[in-house]
């Protein structure tokens, strides 16, 4: 199959719809979380007006708290964001608005395995944070937690725009990663961190987390924040490790890999507590796991 144009390339991604949601999280919660004054509430009564948000709020506690046991399951808000607490509700308000958009986009194309793809989107955003809160590394405006969000954005451009070149990379496997991205560039041109940053760049996205998504495959080649592309490569190895693939299909690697990305090396390669680091992981893993099985 013939290797499209960078001039074709562009042309096909501009035409996909905008995601109108990227730069609108919800005003009014957000202002609540961020102040002092709030009271659960008030964070509640707001949450109650979002359907959509409601439901992932109460499916999240109760996978975390009280797993399947239909007798003990939490059904107030109020209730659900007191166990939560206001750091995770800032988490499902980035990502509810975001998740239903793409989730629009995704049905452009037939065969995209929508589950999987958003359940490593989810579980990379989240770890990607928790990594970086391991470095000390803080980021404005949800900046860390969408990026990690929309590493993967690229994949699903390409199904849409070029369906074919995306069958004939995704649906062979391949020894390792690097093998997978090597053959998205021969067969399209761009790899997905490029397709999906071209995307987010085009509808006026930061450029700490267009930069990001770019480089995330390659965090020193990032201009803007190395660190925040360097915790989305190990999230996104991470999680493809424990299971939650999204896309990809190549040969698993060993578990402590992620030691040898170039993204750990830029985040922990001169840190002195490495072990203490390792030991915050393996119960951040714990807990998304739980997490996982809850949000889809």
């Amino acid at each position: 199959m013939k290797k499209p144009t960078d001039f074709l390339l562009i042309e096909r991604i501009n035409q996909c719809p905008k995601l109108a949601s990227l730069k609108s999280i919800n005003d009014t919660l957000r202002d609540l979380l961020d102040s002092d004054d709030s009271f659960v509430g008030q964070i509640a009564e707001v949450i109650r007006l979002d359907p959509s948000l409601t439901t992932r709020v109460l499916d999240l506690v109760n996978s975390i708290f009280f797993g399947s046991k239909e007798n003990e399951r939490i059904s107030g808000v109020e209730e659900a964001s007191i166990f939560l607490g206001l750091n995770r509700i800032k988490d499902l308000i980035a990502a509810t608005p975001v998740i239903e958009e793409i989730f629009k986009l995704g049905k452009k194309s037939s065969s995209f395995p929508w589950v999987d793809f958003w359940k490593h989107s989810i579980g990379t955003a989240m770890l990607t944070r928790e990594i970086l809160s391991f470095a000390e590394e803080e980021f404005e405006q949800e900046a860390d937690y969408v990026a990690g969000l929309l590493h993967n954005l690229g994949i699903l451009i390409l199904a849409i725009t070029f369906p074919e070149h995306f069958s004939e990379v995704y649906k062979k496997g391949y020894d390792s990663y690097q093998e997978l991205l090597e053959n998205e560039k021969k067969l399209v041109g761009w790899d997905h961190g490029k397709i999906g940053a071209y995307y987010l760049w085009n509808h006026h996205i930061s450029e700490e987390v267009v930069d990001s998504i770019h480089w995330h495959n390659q965090p020193s080649m990032a201009q803007t924040n190395p660190k925040l592309a360097s915790a989305i490569q190990v999230a996104d190895h991470i999680v493809r490790q424990l299971g939650t693939c999204g896309m990809e299909n190549y040969s698993k690697a060993e578990d402590s890999a992620y030691l040898e990305l170039e993204g750990w090396r830029i985040l922990f390669g001169e840190h002195p507590e490495e072990e203490s680091i390792k030991e915050k992981l393996i119960s951040s893993l714990e807990r998304l796991n739980q997490t996982l099985n809850g949000v889809l």
